[in-house]
């Protein structure tokens, strides 16, 4: 259970005048083109930048996906990726700017306790810069295959295999300390807050992918999920009556963690309809539940003539199975340009995340326990059905150098905060739907290629605060939004070249190295070479 001290420091309250937060915002934007990253909210499924170089193109794979993520959009496009590779992306920074508005006074107020209290300033601003990894994937050969008939297409019957690991999804969000200090009337208002959540899939297993023909590919891939949620909240509040000295108090916190091991497949064609446009589907099957854990804990205390407590703790199940996914791409091929257009329909869960726990329930008064007894608690949030659609681009300027950009929407599947609810009764408080744009340069090298860019971000929504002066304590709805950015660096690696490099540095060393060859023209998996004029 999450101790805190109070009250923090003065220090460590943020809130911003209108003038100031726009001060904020221009310097928050500034560090963001530097590298920075929103933080993701659960039931946003586009929020990961899966592969860096699918995350700079629009979130899009679907057809064109040679990178990290195409296990996890179609593993029919891993039979694109020759010889052996490593693929691996990384998120080297991640900053995110929030806003959220009334925070420390999210609603209504218990006038018995508190009176007409109306406090001003209580929108808070928190931001933070944070790195994180994202995808690794093995990509290599397991047969060949003979060369088709058009020499610039990949063998006909060649079979590729891959192992990744991959973040698919991602949200951290916190502070400590926030503490904040106000007057209404003849009342004097303390408060410090201290609030931290994470939420994250990582999924890992084989894929496998067959070049049937010329124009036809399949692929199938074979997933361990495992969906992990902790979250830990203190709220200590005091408020005193200045013309008679006296004061309440009240406090709050409350910890949970939980962990899901799920397994799921990903199957998916691609189809080359012409010389130029090609199509692909892919579809994530219902996932098989693994096993789970769940441990959680709570306490409360009012303080007015006497001392109030209710505390439990408790342990269970915590299952949060991936939604079922259906995504289909269309994409056109040029010698110097590649568009992908793709739309990923999510199946709506009566289940998106489901908590059941035994716990102890014990309440105090006047300093004796005056009830022990076991109870349940169930909490289940669901999802709606959501579609998201992602569009990318790439400009060749050179053979060897491209420019690559997209963008893509991000809604919220989960259903909106509506009204006070109970503290115990929701397990994730955001609500909020984003889009998310992309820009970087992509270098292919006999090596290799390499990824670099940014995606930028932008959400807006709900958020449930706790509402401190509310008795029993509740969560009312806020508005919130959010910016930022991510640094991008991705790429392959061909292990084979590397060997070859490593065996004539060796025959260089020995003195028994033949002569260079003509240097060869690189050629990118994706792309057919240049027309002749």
């Amino acid at each position: 259970m999450l101790a805190l001290d109070m009250p923090p420091s003065p220090r460590a309250r943020v809130r911003r005048s209108g003038a100031r937060r726009a001060l904020l915002g221009i310097a928050g934007a500034l560090l963001g083109t530097l590298g920075a990253s929103a933080a993701h909210a659960q039931g946003r499924y586009e929020s990961a930048l899966l592969g860096g170089r699918s995350a700079l193109l629009g979130g899009t794979g679907v057809v064109l996906g040679v990178d990290g993520a195409a296990p996890f959009l179609n593993p029919a496009t891993i039979v694109r990726i020759e010889d052996r590779n490593i693929a691996f992306s990384s998120t080297f920074f991640r900053y995110a700017h929030r806003t959220l508005e009334a925070w420390h006074q999210p609603g209504p107020v218990d006038s018995a306790l508190y009176g007409d209290l109306r406090l001003d300033d209580t929108t808070v601003s928190d931001q933070g810069l944070d790195s994180l990894p994202d995808a690794t994937c093995y990509f290599f050969d397991w047969r060949r295959g003979a060369q088709g008939a058009d020499s610039r297409r990949a063998r006909v019957g060649r079979q590729t295999l891959a192992a990744c690991l991959a973040k698919t999804e991602e949200n951290e969000f916190g502070f400590d300390a926030l503490g904040f200090s106000g007057e209404s009337g003849s009342r004097r208002v303390s408060q410090a807050q201290t609030l931290r959540y994470a939420w994250g899939r990582f999924s890992a297993g084989p894929s496998w992918s067959y070049r049937a023909s010329d124009r036809l590919a399949m692929g199938a891939s074979l997933s361990v999920v495992r969906t992990r949620y902790t979250s830990s909240l203190g709220v200590a509040s005091v408020v005193e009556d200045t013309s008679t000295g006296s004061a309440t108090s009240a406090t709050y916190q409350a910890a949970l963690s939980g962990d899901s091991w799920d397994a799921l497949a990903h199957l998916g064609v691609t189809y080359r309809l012409t010389s130029v446009f090609s199509a692909g589907l892919s579809v994530r099957t219902p996932s098989v539940h693994i096993f789970d854990s769940l441990e959680a804990s709570h306490q409360d205390t009012l303080a007015t003539g006497t001392t109030a407590v209710r505390y439990w703790a408790g342990e269970g199940e915590f299952v949060a199975p991936p939604p079922t996914r259906v995504a289909v791409g269309v994409s056109a091929e040029w010698s110097r340009l590649r568009l992908e257009l793709d739309g990923f329909f999510y199946m709506g869960q009566r289940e998106f995340a489901r908590v059941a726990a035994d716990r102890e329930e014990i309440a105090i008064e006047g300093g004796a326990v005056t009830s022990r007894r076991q109870s349940r608690l169930d909490i289940v949030e669901k999802a709606a059905p959501i579609v998201n659609v992602g569009l990318g681009a790439e400009v060749f300027v050179t053979r060897d150098l491209s420019l690559v950009g997209g963008v893509n929407t991000d809604f919220n599947a989960l259903s909106s905060l509506r009204g006070p609810v109970s503290a115990e009764s929701k397990l994730f408080l955001e609500r909020m739907s984003g889009v998310h744009a992309g820009l970087g340069m992509v270098s292919y090298t006999r090596f290799g290629d390499l990824v670099f860019g940014a995606r930028f971000d932008y959400a807006a929504g709900q958020m449930a605060a706790f509402n401190a002066f509310a008795s029993p304590v509740r969560l009312d709805p806020i508005d919130c939004r959010e910016f930022g950015a991510t640094l991008v660096v991705a790429g392959r690696v061909s292990l084979r070249t590397v060997e070859d490099v490593a065996r004539e540095i060796g025959d260089a060393v020995e003195g028994s190295a033949a002569a260079p060859p003509a240097r060869a023209t690189p050629r990118e998996p994706m792309r057919a070479p240049a027309q002749e004029d």
